[in-house]
């Protein structure tokens, strides 16, 4: 069947070496999942056909050809679409679409880039939390002796339904089946590794900066921890992990505990890893699934935009509230239905605007600023802000 439309992507390739160029990728899911991987797709100058049952999903803007329908309702066009396809991966969270996936991978003509029972356990916070006490990784202790408590649900992504409980009366009020931890304070730090069930690589440690309800609302890259990066690198080795996995843990005062594993493309951190590092995760996670004996040792070699390499990112969202610009977490994005470049041009100087419209908070932002050096990002940075502002 004809796309719902069919029209070049506004991101443009800046990946002259890439040996993905004009390879043919299909995303099934369009919200946040979906733009963060359909931008790195584009910037390695692949052909991106998303696939979503919603009419407005946020990716379509920046993919090449968008179908609009239910994959688990029209199996045989989905599976057309994937013959049509290099290489397709999930990036959507509903249970009743990765169960569709997983039942027919046999039929699916392209490599499928995902890992299914890794994100059995890591979707389900209380398998997670069972996995990392078998192989001794740290963790926060469940059902502390007193307050503070860290209560979040067993199977929701991210922040969703996350909150601090100070007294004993209010726990109590805590849904049955919520996970009740010690509270750490510190920084909470991500960490991707990707893998091909034999060799597993490490990538970037950033910093998630959270706001007052859990959501994140601006990610920066921080330096190497070996630390953290051998529990990560255990985590993986554990799965047996063919794709990619994101790892979140606090450095707190009594060293690392592992908040949650997510084996899925995730949202948010892979834009700040390629541009401070140059490592473009998509790229890798095909390499792991494409190269399967020389990935250790070449996948990195072919996912990697020197051009970015030992640089600093500033990823963050905005909302435009009397005529101020305000930090907002990515619920604010994911809310919206008009997701689009903005103030086009800029690139070239280290800016990238994105505009999303529909959402309640009225017009919100995505910017991404980056440099050589965490100075020159920040000048940029501003530089953005004023742009935004300067449109009426």
């Amino acid at each position: 069947m004809p796309a719902d439309f069919v029209k070049p992507s506004p991101i443009v390739s800046d990946f002259p070496e890439s040996s993905y160029a004009g390879k043919r990728i299909c995303l099934v899911g369009g919200k946040l999942q979906g733009v963060e991987a359909a931008y790195l797709a584009k910037k390695a100058g692949l052909y991106v056909i998303l696939i979503d049952k919603v009419p407005t999903a946020l990716a379509q803007s920046l993919c090449d050809e968008f179908h609009c329908f239910d994959i688990t309702e029209d199996k045989s066009r989905f599976i057309s679409l994937s013959a049509e396809s290099d290489y397709m991966i999930p990036v959507n969270e509903n249970e009743q679409t990765i169960a569709f996936l997983k039942a027919v991978q046999s039929e699916i003509k392209c490599p499928l880039l995902f890992d299914f029972d890794a994100y059995e356990i890591s979707c389900d916070k209380s398998k997670s939390k069972e996995y990392f006490r078998k192989i001794n990784i740290p963790t926060p202790a469940d059902r502390p002796a007193g307050p503070p408590y860290f209560v979040k649900p067993p199977g929701e992504s991210g922040s969703v339904g996350a909150r601090i409980i100070k007294t004993d009366k209010d726990l109590e009020s805590v849904p049955a089946g919520y996970l009740i931890e010690e509270y750490v304070t510190g920084p909470v730090i991500s960490l991707e590794v990707i893998g091909n069930g034999k060799n597993y690589t490490v990538i970037k440690e950033t910093y998630i900066h959270i706001d007052d309800v859990y959501d994140c609302f601006m990610v920066t890259p921080l330096p190497f921890d070996e630390t953290y990066r051998k529990i990560a690198y255990d985590l993986a080795k554990g799965l047996q992990l063919k794709g990619i996995m994101d790892v979140e843990a606090i450095a707190g005062p009594k060293g690392w505990r592992v908040l949650e594993i997510d084996a899925r493309f995730p949202s948010q951190t892979p834009i700040c890893v390629y541009f401070s590092s140059g490592v473009n995760l998509l790229l890798l996670l095909i390499e792991s699934f494409s190269n399967t004996e020389a990935f250790s040792s070449e996948g990195l070699r072919h996912s990697l935009n020197q051009k970015y390499t030992d640089s600093y990112c500033i990823f963050e969202h905005f909302r435009k509230k009397n005529g101020e610009l305000i930090s907002g977490g990515e619920h604010l994005i994911s809310a919206g239905n008009d997701f689009h470049p903005f103030a086009a041009g800029q690139a070239e100087q280290g800016i990238e605007i994105f505009e999303c419209l529909g959402s309640d908070s009225g017009p919100t932002y995505t910017v991404i600023s980056y440099g050589k050096t965490k100075e020159e990002a920040e000048i940029k940075k501003k530089k953005a802000e004023a742009l935004i502002l300067s449109q009426k």
